[in-house]
């Protein structure tokens, strides 16, 4: 992302405040502005701030001087045309005409996405931990309705192997699973998906693909949970993304 570094005007109708990363109103004029009773800083001097609470603005880089009367919201990013170091050793930033926010008030660069601090585990992690839990019940007797460890259906399967891995409720039967996700061709399936066979809204049977061409599934009476490779004689119809 380009963030031009030139100083920023204030305006009563002009605001610096950016949404998200769409960094706007970022440019100005080239004023300078000399510190009062302070040193400027030449050298490590972020381009970019984000506050990191509502900060007050100081016409000075002092806590004695003036307060603009005006606050940057909190978690937005604001640019930096030059920092000053008072003589209580405390760092200021100029973010535009006789506005200074404290060092303290902000943190360096962008700010970070907030659900980055409960992000959930990556797809390929959750993709993992789906196949390896299919996978732990291979030879699992085939019983129909079956939706336990004791004996599992094709459908009852899928849906305990999803619930186990990743919590997500899928339905329990095919048709209802078919509408668990996106629906996509079997040839654009990846791990972790579903695949079906028969028509949308009546298919009959469901399994997990494993990639490589293999899926995973509890196939009908008399066998157990296994990997099969997909074949032409027994072609699933379309496949389903779940994650």
């Amino acid at each position: 992302m380009n963030i031009k570094k030139s100083l920023v005007t204030f305006t009563a109708a002009a605001s610096l405040a950016v949404t998200g990363f769409g960094l706007t109103n970022l440019a100005g004029n080239t004023e300078t502005h000399t510190a009062h009773a302070a040193t400027t800083i030449t050298e490590g001097v972020p381009s970019v701030v984000t506050t990191t609470t509502t900060a007050k603005l100081y016409t000075e880089p002092s806590s004695n001087s003036k307060l603009e009367g005006r606050s940057l919201a909190e978690n937005t990013p604001w640019a930096v045309g030059q920092a000053a170091k008072d003589d209580a050793g405390n760092v200021w930033y100029f973010v535009g005409t006789n506005a200074w926010v404290r060092a303290v008030d902000v943190k360096e660069g962008l700010p970070v996405q907030e659900e980055a601090a409960t992000q959930a585990p990556s797809t390929q992690s959750a993709v993992d931990s789906l196949i390896n839990t299919a996978k732990s019940f291979i030879g699992t007797p085939y019983v129909w309705g079956g939706k336990t460890p004791s004996g599992f259906d094709c459908s009852g399967f899928t849906s305990y192997v999803y619930q186990q891995a990743t919590g997500k409720s899928i339905g329990g039967y095919t048709v209802a699973q078919e509408s668990a996700g996106q629906h996509e061709s079997v040839q654009s399936a990846s791990a972790g998906d579903l695949l079906f066979w028969g028509n949308q809204g009546s298919t009959y049977h469901v399994g997990i693909y494993l990639g490589n061409n293999q899926y995973i599934a509890a196939p009908q009476p008399g066998e157990s949970v296994k990997v099969a490779n997909i074949s032409s004689y027994f072609m699933p119809s379309f496949a389903v993304k779940v994650l």
